[in-house]
């Protein structure tokens, strides 16, 4: 890796402390002031500028950096998943890329009546797929607790269509990475993103978006093709671990851009 990109963002985090948002924050970076570290030692006189906004109190938020430091040093995704802004949920991937699950589905259209015919789960290196008719019934013991849902648009239409699928809410953190490219000024949906992102792609594949996907289903259905079946499948799947390939690139990203507009090049 090279060195000016060896930074935790996490770290660089004081969103965690109640009072401090987006502008604040900011300002605290444009101090000086790039991580926790930095801020235990930091001693504005009476004429520095912190002093001009309405901060929280100073030492209070010193006391607080120690409790952020264990749970970074535990790896407690849920700790910081609970008390970061949701804008920043990303960030816990640093630490715990293990409790992220991507996730993705395909179904018979967008309408009311529609269904969910396939859904994948990438999660710890490991892609399980779930099918209509084979074991979709088994797709929510697949989904932990504790486990962080990733997805594309998925807070108004994956989880909302599996909700419908199983008459019960899905309660888990949930990270869709439309609002964060969105925020990166990055959009066009899923496919368009991931070209901005220089991902490609198997030319079989990158035919297929979501109009495609119910017809091959109703092609598997009423003829018995398992081409389609298996193209489907294979689609799905590439739709899910490329949000993986998107939140590492995203974060990539993020680490390049703090890098140079907060860390002074010897710092490098």
């Amino acid at each position: 890796m090279d060195p000016k990109f060896n930074l935790s963002l996490l770290k660089t985090s004081f969103a965690l402390f109640p009072g401090i948002g987006p502008e604040l924050e900011k300002k605290i970076w444009e101090y000086g002031i790039a991580d926790w570290d930095d801020f235990l030692h930091f001693t504005p006189n009476q004429d520095h500028a912190w002093w001009k906004w309405a901060f929280p109190d100073l030492q209070e938020i010193k006391q607080a950096i120690p409790i952020w430091k264990k749970a970074y040093q535990k790896k407690d995704a849920q700790f910081f998943s609970q008390n970061l802004p949701y804008r920043d949920l990303w960030k816990v991937w640093e630490i715990s890329p293990e409790k992220f699950c991507f996730l993705d589905i395909e179904t018979t259209g967008i309408e009311f009546n529609s269904h969910v015919t396939v859904v994948s789960l990438y999660q710890a290196g490991e892609m399980k797929t779930y099918q209509r008719g084979k074991n979709l019934e088994y797709l929510l013991d697949g989904i932990q607790s504790d486990t962080i849902l990733v997805s594309y648009n998925g807070k108004r239409f994956d989880v909302p269509f599996l909700e419908k699928e199983f008459h019960q809410k899905i309660p888990n953190v949930h990270l869709d990475l439309m609002n964060v490219l969105h925020d990166m000024g990055i959009k066009g949906g899923l496919k368009k993103s991931e070209e901005i992102l220089g991902l490609v792609r198997a030319e079989e594949i990158a035919k297929i978006d979501g109009k495609v996907a119910p017809i091959l289903w109703k092609d598997y259905q009423e003829n018995d093709n398992l081409s389609s079946l298996q193209l489907l499948v294979a689609y799905n799947q590439e739709d899910t671990i490329n949000l993986k390939y998107i939140l590492e690139e995203v974060y990539r990203r993020k680490v390049e851009e703090f890098t140079n507009l907060y860390i002074e090049p010897e710092e490098w």
